[in-house]
């Protein structure tokens, strides 16, 4: 089980991950290239996949060159997607033609080997330039990773790829090391040995998965408690002029998982269009003795002005289903300086409304 587990698993999560990447900018579409270009080369390595590549094409290894030309990919979108994380709009040119040119070569030394023992001819010329296609990209993945990124999220996403990239450094070292030992008559059995044969490699490639998947993962989570945070004043405001709503809810909040970006936009603009309706039945009284209380019970800044926003939202919905509206003019609809700042005041408001008895 746990040798399947190792087989299957980093191919299995590279494809999820692929398969969960929606379109996006520079940075999500070079996230995007590292995912592939580990899927294949991991699927490569699959046993039955390597054994299905050989009998479909006849070249009983050439999984084998399938794989390395992934992680040669990989190597190089891997220092592209770093680049971007720390604001360089790519990274050097000339990493392109050296990735290129050595998988060139490798192709041609591949095609000379007579099988894969490492006392074959052309195995270690084949094996150093493999580990050199990817040398110079997985050196600058390294530089540009334990820079400053511009948030701890990006941070600590680059300290794992960082790491992975690290271990994966050290497996070319060993894997050069075995190819060159048989030529320079000495033995390195450690390099046979599990540690740096089978853990370090699948260390490396989670590492690098998950580090890639991090900035995604935690903007969907940003973004999905947003949506729920923002729902019951949404509902509320709902509720009262369905007019509002692009489309009446479907489902429970909960349950909603895809395109929350967009949803939390329409959701924040929806509310906005709701508070405007609701104008009419805001009461300046009220707005007095709900700044009142939120100062006596320690509120300040912000969430003093999401209290009393939400004390005034309250009375003016009952108001609205009395049909009671205000005789004096209602004071400033407070709210953010920005569309982030602004969705960020109203989960405030939301969950300040939430906690207010019911009306």
């Amino acid at each position: 089980m746990g040798e399947a587990l190792r087989q299957w698993g980093p191919a299995a999560l590279a494809w999820a991950l692929v398969l969960a990447r929606g379109p996006g900018g520079a940075a999500r579409r070079r996230v995007r290239w590292v995912l592939v270009g580990l899927a294949c080369s991991l699927t490569a390595q699959i046993p039955a996949v390597y054994a299905l590549v050989g009998e479909v094409s006849g070249v009983p290894d050439a999984a084998r060159l399938v794989s390395h030309a992934g992680m040669v990919f990989t190597a190089w979108a891997a220092q592209e997607f770093v680049a971007c994380m720390n604001g360089l709009p790519r990274g050097p040119r000339w990493q392109v033609w050296w990735a290129a040119g050595a998988f060139g070569l490798m192709c041609v030394l591949f095609a000379a080997l007579p099988d894969l023992r490492p006392q074959s001819p052309w195995v270690m010329e084949y094996c150093l330039v493999y580990a050199a296609a990817q040398a110079p990209a997985l050196v600058a993945v390294i530089g540009l990773g334990v820079r400053h990124a511009r948030d701890r999220t990006l941070r600590v996403s680059l300290r794992l790829i960082t790491a992975g990239t690290v271990l994966g450094l050290l497996y070319l070292v060993d894997k050069s090391i075995l190819a060159v030992a048989p030529r320079a008559g000495f033995e390195f059995p450690f390099g046979r040995s599990v540690l740096p044969a089978k853990v370090l490699p699948t260390t490396a490639y989670v590492l690098v998965l998950v580090g890639a998947a991090l900035p995604a993962a935690v903007s969907w989570l940003h973004h999905y408690r947003l949506h729920r945070g923002l729902g019951p004043l949404w509902r509320a405001l709902y509720q009262a002029d369905p007019r509002i709503a692009l489309d009446p809810p479907s489902v429970p909040d909960v349950v909603v998982l895809r395109h929350l970006r967009l949803r939390v936009y329409r959701r924040v603009i929806e509310i906005r269009d709701g508070l405007l309706a609701l104008r009419p039945y805001r009461c300046p009284e009220i707005a007095s003795s709900a700044q009142a209380r939120a100062v006596a019970s320690g509120l300040t800044g912000r969430a003093l002005e999401a209290a009393v926003e939400a004390e005034i939202v309250a009375a003016a919905l009952v108001r609205s289903r009395q049909a009671a509206v205000a005789t004096s003019p209602a004071g400033p609809v407070v709210g953010g300086v920005d569309l982030a700042d602004d969705t960020a005041f109203l989960a405030q408001v939301s969950a300040a409304f939430t906690a207010l008895p019911r009306r």
